[in-house]
């Protein structure tokens, strides 16, 4: 079934491979002037899971065979790997940002502030707790700094993308 709905093409490669040489040299140049060089390898990765990932798995399941530019360069193939990333870009940045302001206002307004009150004997009733679940003002999901709620908010779109893909074929009848 899985090979039903991916087929990996010429155009996936050399998409990929773009993204790779550009991360290499990315790496290098920022290697040089950072102090910690393994946290630019960590910030790229973490980019590219946030920022392309989610958006190339729904382009390769639902838009794989979209053409969207005509004469950016004259081989067809790397027209259509150019067209894959920034359809890949556009769509994790539609999922990821709005999901980025739900896990903030859940995060510091929907819960986890105050409780019920902690009255011992004799005690002062004071609502006992704090806000629970941290918050992520300071954090920005899209670079992947927000660690466990990043990862988690790729593997909601993209198992939401597989599950529903998968859901089509079984109603049509293919799987």
């Amino acid at each position: 079934m899985f090979k039903d709905l991916v087929k990996f093409s010429k155009a996936d490669t050399l998409m990929w491979a773009g993204i790779a040489i550009f991360s290499l040299i990315l790496i290098v140049a920022f290697s040089l002037m950072a102090s910690n060089p393994g946290l630019v390898v960590k910030s790229l990765i973490g980019l590219v899971v946030v920022m392309i990932l989610p958006g190339y798995t729904i382009v390769k399941l639902f838009f794989d065979h979209i053409q969207i530019s005509d004469n950016m360069t004259k081989n067809p193939d790397i027209n259509k790997a150019l067209d894959k990333l920034i359809m890949s870009i556009g769509i994790s940045v539609a999922c990821i940002i709005p999901l980025n302001f739900v896990w903030n206002y859940l995060l510091t307004m929907g819960g986890g502030e105050g409780g019920a009150p902690d009255c011992a004997a004799g005690a002062d009733c004071k609502p006992s707790g704090s806000n629970l679940w941290g918050n992520v003002d300071e954090e920005l999901i899209y670079t992947g700094s927000a660690s466990w709620r990043s990862l988690a908010t790729v593997i909601l779109v993209i198992g939401i993308a597989v599950g529903y893909r998968v859901f089509q074929y079984k109603r049509v009848g293919k799987a």
